[in-house]
């Protein structure tokens, strides 16, 4: 099957062209529109790979699996929402297929992952320990957990990213049993370094979308948003130094850029660049506008004309940062 994925720098209107694939019959999606931030995320398939085959360690790399099974645990109840009750299972199926070498034993990171009563208990332990006359004290490396596995693994990049590519068609199978053409999955990678989650997918096409600031500001400040700025001098900021993280995109990379803005006012255009960069047949789009609905989207545009009280933020952005706002030129409907 294939994947696409419409990642943005937060808020900026990737659900438009998610939304906009889902009028295709042959395209499937998670029930909800949570973000699938397994492979990118502190803890995810990107910090693995780093542990066990860029910078593997005999200490780290077994840390790092039992770092993202805990991960896979916390977050199990928003990865179900998206892939079902199996998230779970196959994700610790994943993380031990990983795994080259187990015999007990454990570090002193591993501890770090116990439930803060059993940590307690053996640090009262070791306390306990110190206090006693040398002569009955136990040794220094003593174990004090002999049930505790110990991780060993070492991986070539090729068997890491086959055991990847395995572990997410496996999930995507969860969402797709009726095995159609196209699963769409929201945020899979990030905007910075997307060449380096491509190869975590077997077939997989990355769409971009970016929105003028001025409407990205506004807009945060309406809905009291807690991840952007709210001084427009920092938002201006972290605005540029996101687009500066995404740098240039090779041309032989399956990843598309586009405007949000360009998905309402240049509608026709934009969606046929869509449907021939992921290699979609137009027969299959048969509910047009019925989920991404250009005329409701464009209430989403132009916001410093409909909250002036942004004015003054809104025209500060146009400035600052000139060269990332859209063109309203000859594209109003």
């Amino acid at each position: 099957m294939k994947v696409i994925t419409c990642i943005s720098f937060h808020g900026t209107g990737s659900g438009a062209v998610d939304d906009f694939l889902k009028e295709f019959d042959n395209c499937v999606s998670a029930r909800s529109n949570i973000e699938s931030r397994f492979l990118q995320d502190p803890d995810g398939v990107s910090d693995l790979e780093y542990n066990l085959v860029d910078n593997p360690n005999r200490l780290n790399s077994g840390y790092a699996i039992k770092r993202f099974k805990q991960f896979a645990k916390d977050y199990n109840h928003t990865y179900k929402i998206i892939f079902g009750e199996k998230w779970l299972e196959y994700s610790n199926r994943y993380a031990d297929s990983l795994v080259t070498a187990k015999y007990p034993g454990y570090w002193h990171g591993d501890l770090v992952l116990l439930k803060p009563l059993t940590r307690y208990i053996y640090l009262g332990r070791r306390v306990f320990n110190k206090c006693l006359p040398k002569k009955f004290r136990k040794p220094r490396y003593y174990n004090y957990f002999p049930n505790m596995d110990y991780y060993h693994s070492y991986l070539t990049r090729e068997e890491f990213l086959e055991k990847t590519q395995a572990y997410v068609e496996n999930l995507c199978g969860l969402i797709n049993p009726e095995n159609r053409e196209f699963v769409i999955l929201d945020q899979l990678v990030a905007t910075s370094n997307i060449a380096r989650y491509i190869p975590y997918v077997k077939d997989l096409k990355v769409i971009v979308v970016d929105r003028d600031p001025r409407d990205l500001y506004i807009n945060q400040m309406r809905n009291g948003d807690h991840v952007l700025p709210r001084d427009p001098k920092v938002f201006a900021k972290v605005y540029r130094d996101q687009r500066r993280m995404i740098g240039t995109i090779s041309e032989d990379l399956p990843v598309l850029q586009l405007k949000f803005e360009d998905m309402i006012y240049d509608y026709d255009n934009t969606t046929k660049k869509v449907i021939d960069f992921v290699g979609e047949d137009e027969s299959h789009h048969i509910n047009p506008r019925k989920v991404f609905i250009p005329e409701v989207s464009k209430k989403n545009t132009r916001m410093w004309l409909t909250y002036p009280e942004y004015k003054d933020a809104a025209e500060y952005l146009a400035e600052e940062l000139k060269e990332f706002t859209y063109d309203y030129s000859g594209k109003l409907l």
